[in-house]
């Protein structure tokens, strides 16, 4: 629900350099090694933010606030974290780890929520009166189809589409477009972009045309008016900066239309996203670990389709910088990618659990990746 920083106003030069790729034995080698970080780093925010007499995560390292519980977006990295480890290795306990997960996000869920229903940012909120926000919804949305494309739980699509309804019916503003929350400060890229995406990722879970559809309505609302230059699409209605975390999702939405709708204009809009978002953020992104993880997660996906190695050379090329240089003192992932401590990017704070988490959830989805053959 936090807007990432704006970043650079120039286009960057990406070069063949820098998205040059070894052999695949030693991506093989890199992607055992993502494996052990995403292990280590699962049991270091249990060790650190975990609370075990609430059952449930903190929202910073020793919270000792009224409340105390890590909001959606605090928590939402853990998640897919968890969600990309089991779907790279479906164990009994890394399913289990995503049930257990899914079943507090569930309690998330206040059914006076607009006028259907949605997800709250605190745990536990009811009765309809606090401020939530929908791109919250559409972030635990995707977490949740996420979930049960880790575990095969048809509830989890269930609990996705409440997300979704919420979006579509509370969070559709009057002249189009998607607020940011419930006080409608202005129309959100960020929710835009998770709710496209989670419409879309429905509709290839379920095969109901309902998700197409919107989908459609959102990208067709987008397209004609909320882009700005290369076509990226823009924070909001009144700043038009891109956003790697917007821009990423749209381009999920892109490629599951296209790929599942056999949409032609769809196919080609995602492939021109990628390359115009590769030449807007460049090789080495920086906006701050919260926000970057998910641009990576989608670029990865947009490659497992493709199969173009450039959109996995990015993910991996970053994944490589976060290992080296993101862990602090106490061997968390508390920095930005370049080593900064919040100076570039929006990593600020030392003592968030989403800080850490985003950088695993990065390492987790480049685990689940197949790596490019030579």
């Amino acid at each position: 629900m936090c807007a990432a920083a704006a970043g650079a106003a120039q286009a960057k030069v990406v070069t063949a350099e820098e998205l040059a790729l070894p052999p695949s034995s030693q991506l093989e080698v890199d992607r055992a090694r993502f494996g052990q970080l995403v292990r280590r780093g699962v049991a270091d925010a249990r060790a650190h933010w975990f609370d075990s007499g609430r059952r449930w995560w903190l929202e910073r390292l020793n919270d000792t606030r009224r409340y105390p519980l890590a909001t959606i977006w605090g928590v939402v990295p853990l998640w897919e974290a968890l969600n990309a480890r089991a779907i790279a290795s479906p164990t009994a306990a890394n399913r289990s780890a995503v049930k257990d997960f899914a079943r507090g996000a569930e309690r998330y869920y206040d059914p006076a929520l607009g006028p259907s229903g949605g997800y709250a940012p605190y745990m536990g909120d009811r009765g309809g009166r606090e401020r939530a926000w929908f791109d919250d919804n559409g972030w635990w949305g995707i977490a949740f189809v996420d979930a049960y494309r880790a575990t095969g739980n048809g509830r989890y699509l269930d609990d996705a589409a409440r997300a979704l309804r919420f979006i579509a019916r509370a969070g559709w503003a009057s002249g189009g477009g998607i607020w940011w929350d419930t006080t409608h400060p202005h129309r959100s890229g960020e929710a835009l972009a998770s709710g496209t995406a989670l419409a879309a990722m429905l509709y290839e879970a379920t095969g109901d045309g309902s998700y197409l559809r919107t989908a459609r309505k959102f990208i067709s609302w987008a397209d004609a008016h909320f882009t700005w230059k290369l076509g990226l699409y823009r924070r909001n209605d009144s700043d038009p900066t891109p956003m790697g975390y917007v821009e990423g999702p749209m381009i999920g939405a892109h490629e599951i239309l296209c790929r599942v709708a056999h949409d032609a204009r769809a196919c080609s809009r995602a492939e021109d996203l990628a390359v115009n978002s590769l030449n807007r953020f460049g090789a080495d992104v920086n906006h701050g670990p919260q926000y970057d993880a998910i641009y990576m997660r989608w670029m990865l996906e947009l490659y497992q389709r493709d199969h173009d190695p450039r959109w996995y050379a990015l993910a991996r090329r970053n994944g490589l910088r976060a290992a080296r240089s993101a862990r602090d003192s106490r061997g968390l992932f508390m920095r930005c990618w370049d080593g900064e401590r919040g100076s570039t990017c929006d990593a600020s704070r030392p003592d968030l659990l989403q800080t850490h988490a985003a950088t695993v959830s990065l390492f987790a989805w480049l685990a689940a990746a197949p790596v490019p053959q030579d």
